[in-house]
């Protein structure tokens, strides 16, 4: 198509930003966060969710950041453009325009999204049906039976066979959108469908990694806040079961625990400090675990309550999913059912299964 489908002009880059009262950029010219020691990062990261959370800063991709006002203007004309001509009966570019968003979203959620990457993604031929091999005898498996419902499986066999189930979405645009030139219209229908799709997987692995409390690891209360002892009698619950404890997921306002000790957190902490990286919510290793947060995220593609951590064991002893291919979109007309709206349905044909409840342990302050 030409044109980005991503601007978010108004708000600048944290690559090109400068922090609070002070003339120095977050980050350098080499993408890396600007801090002279472990202390300094973890301070930095720290700041960061808090401007980003206030909408001062953005993640807006590098590449977009210099994209001239000229450029919005054509992005906003084509979006019009694609809409007019689909209204007179011509929606060839309406058509494309929803199979780009589409793409964008896929490659988006496969990057960003907790869910794509906790979970292998399992192969499933045309013509197949989702089957899983366990690797444990007698474990309590959960998988998805809906896009909002999580059913528990006491696993004797060798195979799990997972349901397939549909994550939708339904962006609509109304004329009146159109006429009054509201913001940015396809910048707001990416973010839109992203929040309908990739962060409704998100928010479904939640739900089933909640869903393990209690099965076989107990939820753990750390009274006082996240210590390194905290998170060690954690982790322990999963080592136990004899399987390696990989990631550490955490709601933003753990963090406050972290930095606010950070001098005592320094040496147990390595920062990430590349600013493609740390946008995608991986932020470090902390005690050999993966640190990964939704603190980077807008308010609402947040999945995480305040509070949470999680700790788990790798993909391929966490859990697998299923995905028939990238997100399908079909341009919708309202007009025909007496509304004069325009947009597009989106779809994916998914399978998502944690397969060993033992590989979860949940714990809050």
């Amino acid at each position: 198509m030409g044109i980005s489908l991503r601007s978010k002009h108004t708000v600048p880059s944290a690559l090109f930003a400068k922090k609070p009262a002070s003339g120095e950029n977050w980050f350098n010219a080499a993408g890396q966060l600007n801090a002279g020691s472990k202390v300094e990062a973890m301070q930095i990261l720290g700041n960061l969710m808090t401007e980003i959370a206030s909408g001062k800063v953005s993640w807006t991709d590098p590449q977009q950041q210099e994209v001239l006002a000229a450029e919005r203007r054509e992005r906003q004309e084509m979006f019009v453009a694609a809409y007019m001509a689909a209204k007179q009966g011509s929606p060839q570019a309406w058509v494309e325009l929803g199979a780009a968003i589409g793409a964008e979203i896929s490659e988006v959620a496969n990057r960003d999204g907790f869910m794509r990457r906790f979970l292998v993604r399992a192969d499933l031929a045309q013509g197949t049906m989702p089957r899983l091999r366990v690797r444990w005898a007698n474990v309590t498996a959960l998988y998805a039976s809906s896009a909002s419902a999580v059913t528990p499986l006491f696993v004797r066999d060798k195979y799990i066979y997972p349901p397939e189930f549909y994550v939708l979405g339904n962006i609509m645009v109304e004329e009146r959108e159109i006429a009054q030139g509201a913001g940015d219209m396809l910048e707001d229908a990416f973010l839109r469908t992203q929040e309908q799709i990739m962060v409704q997987e998100d928010r479904l692995l939640y739900t089933m990694l909640n869903n393990t409390i209690g099965v076989a690891n107990a939820q753990q209360l750390l009274a006082g806040g996240l210590t390194p002892s905290g998170i060690a009698s954690t982790r322990e619950q999963v080592i136990t079961w004899g399987l390696p404890a990989d990631k550490f997921l955490m709601a933003a306002n753990i963090w406050t625990d972290i930095v606010g000790n950070a001098a005592s957190w320094a040496n147990l902490f390595d920062p990430v400090t590349q600013y493609e990286i740390i946008q995608t919510g991986y932020i470090g290793t902390l005690l050999g675990l993966q640190l990964i947060t939704d603190a980077y995220r807008e308010p609402n593609q947040k999945v995480l309550s305040a509070g949470d951590m999680f700790i788990v064991s790798r993909p391929d002893t966490l859990g697998a999913y299923t995905d028939r291919g990238p997100v399908n979109a079909v341009p919708v007309d309202q007009q025909l059912h007496g509304i004069p709206a325009r947009g597009w349905f989106f779809s994916e044909l998914l399978s998502m299964t944690v397969v060993n409840s033992r590989a979860v342990v949940k714990a809050t302050r």
